[in-house]
């Protein structure tokens, strides 16, 4: 693993410590984070570093960050293994102190207007998660990550029996692991197709959990500007038709700012991506010449550019390489210390992908009544001030074929505490809460799961 992936992990790692720390301060558990232990964090890393150098850490993550190469074949996700406890974090010191204080202010940078932990979490007062025993794990996309792993971190605080890991694994091997029942849950910013539900997973049900923008990532020496995209400049760098960031039809939509005569070179997932699925549906909806080459999906062959896996994979990869571009979560992109930048949306604005802008795009969405039809796509939504590559992240369940009634129970409360209490930490880490007719969708799905014909979960959808 190379010191940069190291280093923007380590970044995630501390602005998940404090959002988990923020949201203990206003979950209804229990127990309590006590004020001189840091909470424990799951699969991300074991120490938060000092300031002056990142340790090294295991993570949910390929142990080694991939070479760059210039292959369009995607990269084999890897197996999914037996997962372990997660690594008690060591005691709170000042230097953690002050790195969490750091990690705070960053994180609000998102969006002026994010509100805060406590005025986004939803906690329902006349509900409490049941202090059932099981031990649930998950896997799957690398999208919600740094949320899922602080969700995961408070909620041993809630529910001390219950033991919960998540491998951030891809989207892709994520679905396959889930299909193949290696998991209890599954993570992906993009749904089973239609085909594999019907004949591998008929009752699989995506439950919407956040939403999230992707974001051009750039890494030119000397700009620190926030610059501006058209859809037209996206798909061209990636198409391989605009090579150079001085071309004309970048340097129109960034007057005043000095692009210099230097190469693009665009980085891409490698493996199986919920984030690739998001971004080229985005381009096939902007671009002909997109839509009739390459098309979209989880895994696509890229005209141009190099590959690397994971969103830490690619933000270190482009971290790394001068005249680099790439598209991630907005967190990490925050994390490595990239300014947001601006994309033109449908309704021809130019929006970042702040907190609001990224659920404006989901305005005026026609919710299914049907809990297995909530996956839905929201780029380029015509919303006057939506971010146009935002989407939905979705926990896999079944709805019936959980043979474990305590598991499922257990699982259920979670998903539920996520929906209400757990969307405080959204907006801390680069992501935007769900709308609310989304959430309480979300919620009455989660309702229909039984076991042996028996609800394994009765709350209020509020």
């Amino acid at each position: 693993m190379s010191i940069v992936t190291r280093k923007i992990q380590a970044t995630m790692l501390s602005l998940a410590i404090a959002s988990a720390l923020l949201l203990s301060a206003c979950s209804s558990a229990p127990a309590a984070v006590e004020p001189t232990k840091a909470p424990e964090v799951a699969a991300e890393a074991t120490a938060v570093p000092e300031p002056t150098a990142a340790p090294e850490a295991p993570t949910a993550e390929p142990t080694k960050a991939p070479e760059a190469t210039a292959t369009t074949e995607p990269t084999k996700a890897p197996e999914a293994t037996a997962t372990t406890e997660p690594t008690k974090a060591p005691e709170a010191t000042a230097t953690m102190a002050a790195t969490v204080a750091v990690a705070t202010k960053a994180a609000t940078k998102v969006s002026a207007a994010a509100p805060t932990a406590t005025e986004a979490a939803a906690v329902v007062a006349d509900w409490a998660p049941r202090q059932l025993t099981a031990t649930l794990s998950g896997s799957g996309a690398s999208f919600p990550n740094p949320l899922y792993q602080v969700w995961i971190s408070v909620y041993k605080n809630v529910v001390p029996g219950v033991q919960l890991s998540y491998s951030s694994v891809g989207s892709g091997q994520g679905k396959k692991d889930f299909i193949a029942y290696l998991t209890d849950f599954g993570g992906t910013d993009s749904a089973i197709s239609s085909g594999d539900v019907a004949t591998q997973a008929p009752d699989a049900m995506h439950l919407p959990m956040v939403m999230g923008g992707v974001m051009p990532m750039v890494n030119i020496s000397g700009i620190k500007t926030s610059l501006k995209f058209t859809p037209e400049t996206i798909a061209g760098i990636y198409l391989g038709a605009i090579t150079k960031w001085n071309d004309p039809r970048i340097i129109k939509d960034n007057e005043g700012v000095a692009l210099p005569d230097l190469t693009i070179t665009p980085v891409y997932r490698s493996d199986s991506s919920g984030t690739t699925s998001i971004f080229t549906d985005y381009l096939t909806k902007v671009s002909e010449d997109w839509k009739s080459k390459v098309g979209s999906g989880s895994a696509v062959s890229f005209p141009a550019g190099i590959g690397a896996s994971g969103n830490a994979g690619v933000a270190a990869t482009v971290l790394n390489t001068n005249g680099a571009v790439g598209y991630v979560e907005v967190g990490y992109a925050l994390a490595a210390g990239f300014p947001l930048p601006y994309v033109k949306n449908a309704a021809g604005n130019f929006v970042k992908p702040e907190t609001a802008n990224v659920s404006a795009a989901a305005n005026g969405l026609n919710i299914s009544s049907d809990p297995k039809k909530l996956a839905m796509s929201i780029t380029n939504s015509a919303t006057a001030d939506a971010y146009p590559i935002a989407a939905f992240t979705y926990v896999l369940v079944r709805q019936t074929t959980y043979k474990d009634a305590i598991k499922a129970q257990a699982l259920s409360d979670y998903l539920y505490w996520g929906l209400t209490t757990g969307q405080g930490a959204t907006v801390r880490l680069g992501y935007a809460p769900l709308p609310e007719p989304m959430r309480k969708a979300s919620m009455t799905a989660l309702k229909t799961m039984v076991v042996d014909g028996k609800s394994v979960i009765d709350a209020p959808v509020k």
